[in-house]
């Protein structure tokens, strides 16, 4: 029995023997390689009128009904690089126009004055009637409407506008009146 006790002793310590040394002669090779710097920034979009964020508009003063009124070129610039010092670099994939800040909209001029928006590219060799009707019905209108699918960086698409007065008779309840609104042109890249 005691040789017994013994030999599994000897098995015990040879046991533990080996795996301390296998724990202790098992090597390696590393290396290491790095992906750094990681950034992620988004673009810019910035539209502007004739170069500028904010410009004036027209002027019909003083109007009768009947007579349409044209106003100057506007150019809708997508402001960056080639033609452009400003920091656009995405495509404007959507143009809309809105009618905002309406002076008064109970008046009769409100509800009555008509327009007609056009547009065009290449200096306006071609212009292209996208809207007539009443100027407080105008929401979100797409100013490429079928004619463009995007205006990239550095480019530019015309817009003119003619509003009027239909004349039907008798219209003395709008002499006198006057009417503020602001066309507001959004870029989307989508």
């Amino acid at each position: 029995m005691l040789f017994m006790k013994r030999i599994i002793a000897s098995l015990s310590i040879i046991t533990i023997v080996l795996l301390m040394s296998a724990g202790a002669t098992r090597a390696y090779f590393s290396d290491t390689a790095s992906v750094t710097g990681n950034t992620f920034s988004t673009g810019t979009l910035e539209i502007r009128v004739n170069g500028e964020p904010t410009v004036l508009g027209a002027v019909f003063d003083p109007a009768v009904p009947g007579t349409e009124y044209t106003s100057p070129v506007y150019g809708m610039q997508n402001y960056g690089p080639p033609w452009f010092g400003g920091p656009s670099n995405l495509t404007a994939n959507t143009l809309l126009l809105n009618v905002a800040n309406p002076s008064d909209t109970t008046s009769d001029l409100w509800n009555g004055l008509m327009v007609r928006i056009e547009v065009g590219r290449s200096s306006g060799v071609t212009w292209y009637n996208i809207y007539e009707g009443f100027l407080k019905d105008i929401s979100d209108l797409d100013l490429f409407n079928g004619h463009w699918t995007e205006l990239i960086p550095g480019s530019t698409q015309d817009m003119r506008y003619t509003v009027w007065v239909e004349e039907d008779g008798d219209q003395s309840e709008l002499m006198g009146e006057s009417l503020i609104w602001d066309f507001v042109i959004e870029g989307r890249t989508n």
